[in-house]
């Protein structure tokens, strides 16, 4: 039987989309018409594919905060922060931001893609890495470039990262457990309180990817481990200022030792340029805009509310926690594309997964809420999937982890 959701069909059909104007990626933005909105290649739609959680991007005050970098300190330091890619600005967003999470020292990288793979200088031959599956293919890839045993644990399973963490120890590896806060694909959470005993018992280093949580989530926004009431358990932390913070850049946080090291041995952020000085003021900004601002969590969480709500009443699964991200199930390859065209075309810019991005044969939209949205931003949303996303399959709603091969 031919492999209908190999890359060869999935390229096939992404051949084809494009043949009928109906190719997802690279379009162009062309506007900004209103908070929450975009304006796609001349179509003016709901931005339901954008991770400015709190709607901060378009924050006047974030906006001149960059504006008035530039102006002042220019475009670019040109140079990495060993050398000169350290600034007033940079110093002073990495301080006020290892104080908000509560840890001794924070590194800035450009990208949080960057920050990831920073990591990769914590992973030595005496440590065994055990991550979870469904972790951020920058996390991948630091695993990848880093010199300890990789295994990985099937997803939010602490049975099996419990035997995993058996083998390392009987090896004679020091463990090191890798895990996101909120998963970037269906939104759910770790389950971290049990992962936390686990790496803990077994005197492993604990590492959380907090790009979609932080910011987001506990009293005052420092995410899932403050949601859970285990942030002193976490090790290390991990994090992107282009989602909740709506700037750009990313960061890692630990102990002052371990983020010496990160600076002098992580090639990833000690061989590049610095954040240009416009990100880290932008990035500074909305750091203080989440710490003093706490009813932008609270919009943002009974406009999810309201989402899950709407889905489940069309059929859909209702999560735990109502998580601003939102996956649905479409079809195939076709239909999917298909699809994500024609909500689209009714006003709705969401994002489409195929695989590899998505697990193999599966083949997901994805939508995200954020504070910029209103109510009748989000009935509309609503009123689309109901009418061009047919409720087959409700366990890729955010409510249930979406499989993922061994």
């Amino acid at each position: 039987m031919a492999d209908v959701s190999g890359p060869a069909a999935i390229w096939a059909a992404l051949d084809r989309a494009r043949e009928t104007g109906g190719y997802p990626y690279f379009r162009r933005i062309t506007g900004q018409p209103a908070p929450g909105e975009i304006s796609v290649e001349g179509l003016r739609a709901i931005n339901a594919a954008s991770g400015d959680y709190l709607g901060l991007a378009a924050d006047p005050r974030v906006r001149e905060a960059a504006a008035g970098a530039a102006r002042e300190l220019g475009a670019s330091c040109s140079g990495s922060p060993v050398v000169i890619g350290t600034w007033s600005v940079h110093a002073e967003l990495a301080e006020e931001l290892a104080d908000f999470l509560h840890r001794p020292a924070v590194l800035l990288a450009t990208t949080g893609f960057q920050a990831n793979l920073t990591l990769a200088c914590l992973f030595s031959e005496d440590r065994a890495v055990i991550a979870d599956r469904h972790i951020h293919a920058s996390l991948v890839d630091a695993l990848r470039l880093g010199a300890a045993k990789n295994r990985r644990f099937r997803h939010n399973t602490p049975r099996h990262l419990a035997r995993l963490l058996e083998e390392a120890s009987g090896q004679g590896l020091s463990p090191v457990v890798l895990t996101e806060g909120a998963f970037s694909l269906g939104g759910e959470l770790a389950v971290l309180p049990e992962i936390a005993d686990l790496t803990g018992r077994h005197k492993g280093m604990l590492i959380v990817d907090g790009a979609h949580d932080i910011g987001i989530l506990g009293p005052s926004g420092r995410g899932v481990g403050e949601h859970f009431g285990c942030e002193q358990d976490i090790d290390v932390l991990s994090g992107t200022f282009s989602k909740a913070f709506g700037a750009g850049g990313g960061y890692i946080a630990g102990s002052t030792e371990l983020v010496e090291h990160c600076r002098l041995v992580g090639r990833a952020t000690m061989y590049s340029a610095s954040m240009p000085p416009p990100t880290a003021a932008a990035a500074l900004t909305a750091l203080r805009i989440i710490r003093d601002e706490p009813e932008r969590r609270a919009v943002l969480a009974r406009l999810a509310d309201r989402l899950h709500d709407g889905l489940a009443e069309l059929g859909y699964a209702r999560p735990h926690w109502a998580s601003p991200i939102v996956t649905l199930p479409v079809g195939g390859a076709d239909r999917c594309l298909h699809t994500w065209l024609a909500m689209l075309e009714s006003g709705v810019f969401a994002a489409p997964f195929l695989p590899p991005a998505a697990p193999p044969g599966q083949y997901l939209l994805r939508l995200s809420v954020t504070a910029a949205h209103t109510e009748a931003h989000i009935d509309h949303i609503l009123e689309v999937v109901g009418q061009l996303v047919p409720t087959v399959d409700t366990t890729g709603v955010a409510a249930a982890p979406i499989p993922c091969p061994a």
